[in-house]
């Protein structure tokens, strides 16, 4: 009986521990997502220190627009979601949510163009694939616990063959 008590009780604070280490993870700011970003989007693409130089402002430019365009659909969205909205609005909210994603397909067309002024096609498609690894990666460090899955393991959802 004892050591069932203390079994019960080892586990109770192995989990307890645990717990407390997933509040501790910090979040991640803005600028330590951008840096992580840009880093692995080098990496992957190949990037010479005078091209990701040249292409992040840009690239960071065009995000931080589409951002705008977003959150300003995402707004009228949850107007919708929360039933604040009247009846008539729904029309109104899916209009904008669509325009906003044209709006942002034809920013990043923009955008293509002052990307091929500093970089090759083949860096330019190299970087979109890796956006969707980037973010593959991202989700599965926040949900896999500290010290497990090293770096070692961080490239194997996105591999690039060039």
């Amino acid at each position: 009986m004892k050591r069932l008590l203390l079994l019960l009780t080892m586990v109770m604070a192995i989990t307890s521990l645990n717990a407390q280490e997933t509040r501790r993870r910090e979040r991640m700011t803005a600028e330590q997502f951008q840096a992580r970003q840009q880093e692995y989007l080098t990496k992957v693409a190949e990037l010479t220190e005078q091209e990701a130089k040249e292409f992040f402002p840009l690239y960071f430019e065009m995000k931080q627009k589409q951002k705008t365009m977003q959150d300003e659909a995402w707004k009228l969205f949850r107007e919708g979601r929360d039933n604040s909205a009247k009846e008539g609005s729904y029309k109104e909210i899916n209009d904008a949510f669509t325009e906003s994603q044209l709006n942002s397909a034809r920013l990043e067309k923009e955008y293509l163009e002052k990307f091929r002024k500093v970089l090759p096609d083949k860096k330019i498609f190299l970087i979109r694939s890796a956006e969707m690894g980037f973010r593959t990666n991202m989700v599965g460090d926040m949900w896999r616990p500290r010290g497990a899955g090293g770096d070692s393991n961080r490239d194997r959802q996105h591999r690039h063959n060039p």
